[in-house]
């Protein structure tokens, strides 16, 4: 699975002593793209999550959900919902600010131990980041690379002004951004609109803390069941032309995803309606 950070590609640019001529020939976000993208294996613990949370949603339409059932399972959609019911570019950054957050966060307090839970949650947040910043033709459209830049900037200007563009210690450069916004004031957005992402990422950690408390393996166990319906909602989504185009570029997760959805008929692509008549012609001597 790619692998894509947002706060690790706001805070410090890699140096490159290419970056003049890439920019030249207008190779600058290909090159980005190849800098900043890593790679993890899928591990057999996210293979049982999708298949186990497909299964709780054998009834459901894949291509209506995108985190709302697993909010309303959980008991938690009135809280969470205005992360969800909103673009689904917007929704993805929204998410992916918190999760990268709260997993660092959790880092700390674990004094440097990590939980498979917080490690499933942190994979599939940076993938969906990926797709949506290297594979946007295989996401719903809209304008999540333009979001993605104007939050960059905004967590640039947040690490300057506290003098921490040169700090190495990730976790530090991260807590200096939650800082940044220790209350959510929904009054500076009419004047800030580039600025609505990365605070609403802030609120929703506070929000998620706030509502679990010490327990962070609920807390894990909601975040990784909101993004594997995101994941699903996004490979059932995608035209079956731009999976079969990756196939032919090695693959991706999310094609696998389609695939198992399909074969649970639960996609929209060979969904067969069950009051659907077919007629036999029989032809005689």
């Amino acid at each position: 699975m790619g692998q894509y950070s947002l706060i690790t590609r706001s805070r410090k640019e890699k140096p490159c002593l290419w970056r003049k001529i890439i920019t030249c020939v207008g190779l600058k976000e290909h090159w980005y793209n190849y800098r900043y993208t890593t790679y993890v294996p899928v591990e057999e613990d996210i293979k049982i999550l999708v298949f186990d949370e497909l299964k709780s949603e054998i009834n459901l339409t894949l291509s209506e959900h995108r985190g709302q059932w697993s909010l309303l399972r959980e008991g938690y959609y009135y809280e969470f919902c205005w992360s969800i019911e909103i673009e689904f570019d917007k929704s993805i950054l929204i998410w992916h600010i918190a999760t990268d957050l709260l997993f660092h966060k959790s880092d700390r307090n674990r004094g440097g131990g990590r939980s498979q839970r917080s490690q499933i949650g942190q994979h599939i947040s940076n993938y969906m980041l990926f797709l949506l910043i290297t594979r946007p033709f295989m996401l719903p459209v809209g304008i999540g690379k333009i979001r993605f830049e104007a939050t960059c900037v905004e967590a640039r200007t947040i690490l300057k002004k506290k003098e921490m563009m040169s700090e190495n210690d990730e976790a530090k450069w991260r807590n200096a951004i939650l800082e940044n916004y220790t209350e959510y004031d929904p009054s500076i957005l009419r004047y800030h609109r580039s600025m609505s992402v990365i605070l609403d990422g802030c609120r929703l950690a506070q929000q998620l803390q706030k509502e679990f408390g010490d327990d962070s393996d609920r807390m894990w166990k909601l975040i990784n069941a909101v993004w594997v319906e995101m994941l699903c909602f996004a490979a059932n989504n995608c035209r079956g032309q731009f999976h079969a185009k990756q196939l032919s570029k090695g693959g991706e997760f999310l094609t696998t995803v389609w695939i198992l959805v399909a074969h649970l008929g639960l996609g929209d692509l060979f969904k067969v309606e069950m009051d659907t008549r077919v007629a036999k012609l029989c032809v005689r001597k």
